[in-house]
Parts: C-alpha cells; sequence; structure tokens
C-alpha cells in the first residue's frame, strides 16, 4: 500500500491525530501524525467540517490527509470489505 494517497500532492497515510476544540472561538483544527511520525498541524475549521473530518478519521482505515487544507481522503475498498 503506497503512503500518498494515489493521483494527489499533498496527502501522507496517517498514524494518529490529535483532536482539538477550542469553544472561546468556537472552532476546531488537528494534529495529524503522518506514517513517518511527523506531525502537521491543520487550520481551523468549523464544527460541521471538525464532525465530517472526525468521522472520517475514526471509522475509516487508511486515512490520508492533507494538514495545509485539513482535508482527508481514504483509498477505495473492494466491495463488501469490512470495516475494522
Amino acid at each position: 500500500m503506497p503512503h500518498y494517497a494515489q493521483g494527489t500532492n499533498g496527502w501522507t497515510k496517517l498514524k494518529g491525530y490529535q483532536a482539538v476544540w477550542d469553544p472561546k472561538i468556537d472552532l476546531g483544527k488537528f494534529y495529524f501524525t503522518t506514517f513517518q511520525g511527523k506531525r502537521e498541524e491543520t487550520p481551523y475549521m468549523t464544527a460541521d467540517n471538525f464532525a465530517r473530518v472526525i468521522d472520517i478519521l475514526r471509522n475509516e482505515k487508511p486515512v490520508y490527509g492533507n494538514a495545509s487544507t485539513g482535508s482527508v481522503t481514504t483509498q477505495g475498498e473492494d466491495v463488501g470489505e469490512e470495516e475494522s
């Protein structure tokens, strides 16, 4: 499995993440940990976007992230493949 999402730039396989929600400004951000152990900070995002990203991070594997935009993606799964 490649360590970068196929056909994309700026994406890397994530080994972990830290989610941060700041109620004072009503925004959240993530710290992505890459497969190489590098920690990368995302921009702040709204509650709706924060919820979407955290749902993918929690429920999909493998996940690739782009810290400069705070975006996440998954690679295609075979039909019928069970979630881990």
